[in-house]
């Protein structure tokens, strides 16, 4: 029947229009899976010299039109999907004007300001600014005509277009700059796929080679022009490459896919090298280190801990490539393997150091006084549990195991041996014998040992509860005190933990050779060392800098100190709770005679370890307080160079013909010295 055909959209011609519109997008033209919903994206129009023009509705379509009052009025386009019956519903339309892009007719209850008929739209259109006076008369008059001529849409323009983009891809740029959703879509990828979003990065950051340039032109298409030939094209000048590349790295492993990037890396390197010589930065920079991190899914912002590998590896992979011109698969393997360790082992030690590890581990206090639990060393019954090692031990195994190093100052929680047996917890204790046994022992042999009067004691139980406490209060308060021990931290070169400064901070060097540290979280340089930081614990305070009398009244008090009693191994390094570096021993000196006390709490606290300051007065206030004490000193003269002694220019006067050795003879005569 005629009926069961879809309908095409016929529109009332008119005379002829003067188009204003500009067309933002041109959209795509809707590939229906079937004949029917192919025709609702179809349009008739017959024009006023009787010629019938047929096209597509496409789908994303967005154009404006400028009015005689300032307000530019927007069409858009859209896919409109299938209804309850599943049934294709054809595209959908909505209209917009002013900048904020305000929707009209404006939406009331029930409807989302998107028409499946544009007629209808339209009609409701004019109807409002009717309504409400927003037009003028000349406006309304124009616009009472058929939008898809209005909006471009019936363009033989457009239309072209919708045919070109279906066979070439195009990149748009609504904005000033295609985004990367834009860079996506003309490389037919979509902007979800986290494993191809490096090669969509790639052709972004990819400069167009001479002569070629480029331009925004009709429908926010992207046009590259040469300006040596004039040749104008959609296409950019390397879209076959990184089309290549994307068809190559959607076949490619994983591995072959970092090989690529890595070449990739090196290649572009090399490249900008030749364009900058004079200025180009090393190899080994921060910049081509995150890329290389990012290649093997490692982020340097999150895990600094692969920035050192990443050094090496780079410095690897460059003589490979400078030797061969690719680097071998293996290389990509070894190194994708030890960013993956390192960044398992940075993993684990933080989760040590951060106390996850030791609250796994709990400690069972019933089963180790059951003699439940095993020495981890020696498998025998465990007769303590270090609390900070978090081990079962026998008594035997901890003392040979805590005998030397800082383990000899853990805290133990040691139970009782039982007296006979040695070898199971002692549960009891006998108040008669005085002695502490396990439930066995007690029951069957010493309780046959006693007299008649001593089986009458009852024997007391051992609290082994009350003694956990306190020897957890004991390594509570060792913990809390170690580090302020300030003489325990050894004085190391500052080159020693260049390479592990930690994972924020990063030593590099500039094209000159100069060393600089880069903090990747922050993007942050600066020459300086970042051990080299003032004192946190008290930053408000003023620093003095001690001059040679402070020295000299520093030491005079020492000596009296050491007159008195003192020794000079005191001096140097000190107690338990001073300052070791003889600049905070010497600190009431600094101070204008406090005490140690005073000056923590006025001046800036001492650094010790890796931030410790120089014990020695430097060189340079030394010589400005004294100048003879100066190692070097500039020759000294008694007269300037061009200078001569008045008894010299005499005799030259008298004696022309004389040279200078039979003058300065005479004049020794006469005078008794030598000139100078």
């Amino acid at each position: 029947m005629a009926t069961d055909k879809p309908m095409l959209n016929a529109h009332v011609p008119k005379t002829d229009i003067d188009t204003r519109h500009k067309v933002i997008r041109f959209g795509t033209v809707r590939n229906a899976p079937s004949e029917k919903e192919a025709k609702l994206y179809e349009y008739l129009h017959q024009r006023a010299d009787l010629q019938v023009s047929k096209g597509s509705i496409p789908v994303g379509f967005y154009s404006t039109l400028q009015l005689d009052e300032g307000y530019p009025i927007y069409l858009e386009t859209r896919f409109g999907g299938y209804d309850l019956d599943d049934e294709p519903v054809g595209p959908q339309y909505q209209a917009t004007w002013k900048a904020d892009k305000e929707i009209v007719p404006p939406l009331d209850s029930v409807g989302d300001g998107w028409y499946v008929s544009l007629d209808e739209l339209w009609s409701a259109v004019l109807t409002f600014f009717e309504k409400k006076g927003l037009l003028s008369e000349e406006s309304l008059e124009y616009l009472d005509a058929d939008p898809f001529v209005l909006f471009g849409v019936d363009d033989k323009l457009t239309q072209q277009a919708l045919i070109k983009l279906e066979k070439f891809p195009a990149l748009m740029c609504e904005e000033s700059v295609p985004v990367e959703e834009e860079w996506s879509y003309y490389l037919r990828i979509e902007p979800s796929d986290d494993s191809m979003r490096w090669l969509v990065r790639a052709m972004m950051e990819t400069e167009l080679p001479k002569p070629w340039t480029c331009y925004k032109g009709i429908g926010s298409i992207v046009c590259y022009l040469r300006s040596d030939t004039g040749q104008v094209t959609w296409k950019h000048p390397f879209y076959d490459y990184f089309r290549q590349l994307r068809d190559f790295c959607r076949q490619a492993s994983k591995e072959e896919v970092m090989q690529v990037r890595c070449n990739r890396l090196l290649w572009c390197y090399e490249a900008t090298r030749v364009e900058t010589e004079h200025d180009q930065e090393p190899l080994v920079s921060p910049e081509y280190v995150a890329r290389m991190a990012e290649i093997f899914g490692h982020d340097v912002k999150e895990s600094g801990c692969v920035v050192r590998n990443c050094k090496a590896q780079l410095k690897a992979f460059a003589n490979a490539y400078r030797t061969k011109q690719d680097i071998e698969i293996a290389l990509i393997n070894n190194c994708s393997k030890m960013l993956d360790r390192d960044v398992a082992k940075y993993a684990e030690m933080v989760k040590h150091w951060s106390g996850d590890i030791k609250e796994e581990m709990k400690f069972d206090l019933k089963a180790l006084a059951s003699g439940e639990m095993k020495c981890v060393n020696c498998q025998e019954t465990a007769l303590c549990f270090c609390l900070e090692c978090k081990d079962y031990l026998c008594l035997k195994c901890y003392a040979e195991l805590h005998a030397k190093g800082s383990r000899r100052e853990h805290a133990p929680f040691c139970l009782v041996p039982c007296a006979l047996c040695v070898q199971q917890p002692a549960k009891i204790h006998c108040t008669f014998t005085d002695k502490s046994l396990c439930h066995k022992c007690y029951a069957m042999k010493h309780i046959k040992m006693l007299p008649p009067d001593g089986k009458e004691n009852q024997p007391k139980k051992i609290d082994y509860v009350d003694q956990y406490n306190r020897y957890a209060e004991f390594a509570q308060e060792r913990s809390n005190r170690i580090p302020g021990r300030l003489g325990a931290v050894p004085m190391l070169d500052e080159n020693a933990y260049e390479s592990v400064l930690s994972t924020d901070w990063h030593p590099f060097y500039d094209a000159r050779g100069v060393k600089y540290y880069h903090n990747f979280a922050t993007r942050e340089r600066m020459r300086q060392s970042p051990r080299r930081v003032p004192n946190t614990e008290d930053a408000g305070a003023e620093i003095h800098t001690p001059t040679a009398q402070d020295v000299t009244k520093a030491l005079a008090e020492t000596q009296d100190s050491m007159d008195a009693g003192g020794t000079a191994a005191g001096f140097m390094t000190g107690t338990a709770g001073d300052v070791t570096d003889m600049g905070a021993t010497t600190g009431s000196a600094f101070q204008g005679g406090a005490t140690t006390s005073s000056m923590k709490r006025t001046g800036p606290m001492a650094l010790t370890g890796f931030d410790s300051l120089k014990s020695e007065i430097p060189a340079a206030i030394m010589a400005a307080e004294n100048p003879e004490n100066r190692l070097l000193r500039p020759p000294h003269r008694l007269h300037a160079p061009m200078e001569v002694p008045d008894s010299e220019v005499k005799m030259a006067r008298f004696l022309p013909d004389w040279g200078p050795v039979a003058a300065k003879r005479l004049c020794i005569r006469e005078n008794g010295v030598a000139a100078e």
